[in-house]
């Protein structure tokens, strides 16, 4: 059947000739012609009113009587029906492709979190150095490789998934300019100590590297080298004051604007949806309660928006901002960006996004450029 059967001129044509009364057939035409092929979620639901328009015309005394009219609405029956199986097979495909998208952008958030410490600033040398010990304790049998950068008073170590080039010119910088990398090996928590291996292990490196470790982070670790070790003991009163003052310090400016910063985001997607909701509801508003029932349990998914972009992401940064030691404000930070992460997946990927972005009522949403761009800007946050 010709799908081109399903358009308002030629229903208004077949009206006006045979003296016919509309029911609401002439709208859904309209509304169809109008809505783009990537808009099927709307195309089928446009469909669907012109079917049961068509359908209720074939059963219309005054249609009956005129055969050529009979034909015309029992044809725009059968190419509604014949559009209801192309749109379902192309919303099918398109939640497919978008299942893969989200897969995909799952997949890169992973890698770009395994490539985080390549990112970070210098100023957060403390706070990579200590998650990269609290990974290596928290997941047995994890690996890092290791790099040594020789320095007085203290040297400098990292510890990463990989070393790169990256991490040494951190190190170089960390030390004043030291370019020595005497050292580069594997380390793993192994039975309470964290045991750096290499295949010429050096004399006196365990205790060289426990130094190094409490000068930065202000902990005392459990190292091994080869057959030496450096135990964990308790910090004298001087380390624990300089634990105290570093507890002290505030947050960055960064994570000390993002908690409002997510709120006044938050608030203005409930603005732009309630204006959308509004907008819709006043399309339909003439139309059959059915159809308007159909409207509103339509709009009612916008809800899930405000569900995946909800304030708990402002509450975490706030904990993280006002937790009392680094090890804590890692922590936070942590549940923190766990929850930016799947914000910035839902936005870039959701197809619901997609969908509102290409509304046809006049509301301007950009929902996945703004609230992109907003989560671009907080990323900071987190170093």
């Amino acid at each position: 059947m010709d799908p081109k059967i399903l358009t308002e001129n030629g229903w208004k044509t077949v009206v006006q000739k045979f003296k016919l009364k509309d029911n609401g057939l002439q709208k859904a035409l309209a509304i169809f012609e109008k809505l783009p092929d990537e808009k099927a979620g709307e195309k089928l639901k446009a469909v669907a009113v012109i079917s049961q328009s068509a359908n209720a015309l074939k059963k219309d005394k005054d249609v009956a009587a005129a055969p050529a009219a009979l034909k015309y609405v029992t044809d725009v029956a059968a190419a509604a029906q014949a559009q209801t199986a192309e749109l379902n097979k192309a919303i099918a495909l398109a939640e497919k492709n978008a299942a893969l998208a989200a897969k995909k952008a799952e997949s890169a958030g992973k890698k770009a979190e395994e490539e985080e410490e390549d990112e970070k600033e210098e100023g957060d040398y403390h706070v990579k150095l200590l998650a990269a010990f609290q990974k290596l304790k928290g997941a047995k049998g994890l690996t890092f490789e290791f790099i040594v950068c020789d320095a007085k008073p203290f040297c400098a170590v990292m510890a990463a998934k990989k070393i790169t080039p990256k991490h040494k010119e951190e190190l170089t910088k960390i030390t004043g300019g030291s370019k020595r990398f005497l050292h580069l090996g594997t380390c793993q928590f192994v039975d309470g100590k964290y045991d750096f291996r290499m295949e010429q292990p050096v004399t006196g490196l365990a205790r060289k590297l426990q130094d190094s470790i409490k000068n930065y982070v202000g902990k005392k670790l459990p190292i091994k080298v080869g057959a030496e070790s450096a135990e964990e003991d308790d910090a004298p009163p001087a380390a624990a004051g300089a634990a105290q003052s570093a507890a002290a310090k505030p947050p960055s400016p960064a994570l000390a604007k993002a908690p409002q910063l997510w709120h006044g985001t938050v608030k203005e997607v409930e603005k732009t949806l309630a204006q959308l909701k509004s907008a819709i509801q006043k399309e339909f508003a003439s139309e059959g309660p059915k159809l308007i029932a159909e409207v509103e349990q339509h709009v009612n998914k916008f809800d899930q928006i405000l569900e995946n972009l909800d304030h708990s992401l402002a509450d975490a940064l706030n904990k993280a901002g006002a937790a009392t030691s680094p090890a804590a404000r890692q922590a936070e930070l942590k549940a923190a960006r766990s929850i930016f992460e799947r914000c910035i997946k839902f936005v870039a990927s959701d197809p619901l996004v997609a969908h509102i972005d290409s509304n046809p009522f006049g509301v301007k949403t950009d929902l996945k450029n703004k609230v992109g761009g907003v989560l671009k800007t907080m990323a900071p946050a987190f170093a």
